[in-house]
């Protein structure tokens, strides 16, 4: 796979999908120092943030997906084993659902519970988490994934959502889902990386985001990406972190050449279209989701509580 070019950008512009409406532009936050030197986690991949050392975490490593504790393939879809030169990865099949915003598709979601225990809390009555106290919070969340035959194209998309809960179909509970998410699509759907709100399931808000340097999903390529999530000074920051040549394909191993792609600042206040709540607290539930593709080969699964910096 070919890095694709870079492009330093002074500033990120925000626009919001509502209304199409241009945020202010806001100074892009520096991002991790990412370094040969930095700590490796388990799988050998650079972590961008020290763990914190009271906190919860999960990691796939070499465990079979469909029997790992703390760890849902939707549906109970299958995953099968597979390699690639010296990569070890989990090939996981799409299946298809009725959007509730109207036509059909293909979608599949892999799970995490990292504090395990049970919802208690929807984002209206929270109480700085969602399960316990254990939830995750400030965290780093990492998936290196290859999708595979693109099936539509508008809906296309790499999907981490975080600090979120269980999504029912029954009204009564729509406030259960809680969460946010940041994207990476092709770049053929009119937004390659957007920010995006789900308190009440299903309704969606997203902000599109200018991306930092030029990448973008396509069939059959690994990418490595990292959703950072910390609270700072009444804020929370959300970064997109991307690997577009993520592995050496003889060894199998991460070559971690991470570099910031995309942010989003959420603050109390701050209107993503029909929300303006901002999401701080810890979740129950980390999902990794594909829409629009046939399948897709995971490689490495993992999700962290960090140390923010000061």
């Amino acid at each position: 796979m070919q890095t694709k070019p870079f492009f330093c950008l002074a500033v990120l512009t925000l626009i919001a999908c509502a209304g199409g409406k241009a945020e202010e532009e806001l100074p892009a936050t520096q991002p991790a120092q990412v370094s040969p030197e930095s700590a490796l986690d388990g799988d050998g991949v650079q972590m961008l943030f020290p763990s914190a050392s009271s906190g919860v975490s999960f990691r796939l490593g070499t465990s079979n997906p469909n029997d790992t504790d703390r760890f849902v393939i939707e549906k109970d879809t299958k995953a099968t084993a597979g390699t690639d030169g010296g990569i070890h990865f989990w090939n996981v099949p799409s299946y298809p659902l009725d959007y509730s915003s109207g036509g059909k598709g293909w979608t599949s979601r892999l799970h995490v519970h990292a504090s395990g225990g049970e919802q208690k809390y929807t984002w209206k009555t929270q109480h700085g988490y969602l399960s316990s106290p254990q939830d995750l919070k400030n965290q780093e969340f990492t998936v290196y994934v290859r999708p595979h035959r693109i099936l539509d194209v508008p809906r296309a998309a790499l999907t981490l959502k975080i600090r979120g809960g269980k999504h029912s179909s029954k009204e009564s509970e729509a406030a259960l889902g809680s969460c946010t998410m940041m994207l990476l699509a092709p770049a053929s759907a009119g937004h390659v990386t957007r920010f995006g709100k789900e308190l009440n399931h299903p309704t969606y808000d997203y902000v599109t985001l200018t991306p930092a340097f030029s990448a973008e999903m396509a069939d059959d390529e690994w990418v490595g990406m990292k959703l950072v999530s910390y609270a700072q000074s009444g804020k929370v920051i959300n970064r997109l972190y991307l690997d577009t040549a993520p592995f050496d394909r003889t060894s199998g191993k991460p070559k971690n050449g991470w570099r910031l792609f995309s942010e989003y600042v959420d603050e109390e206040g701050k209107s993503t279209g029909k929300y303006t709540k901002l999401v701080d607290w810890g979740g129950w539930q980390t999902t990794f989701r594909t829409d629009g593709i046939h399948d897709m080969d995971v490689a490495i699964f993992s999700v962290r509580e960090i140390v923010p910096p000061g």
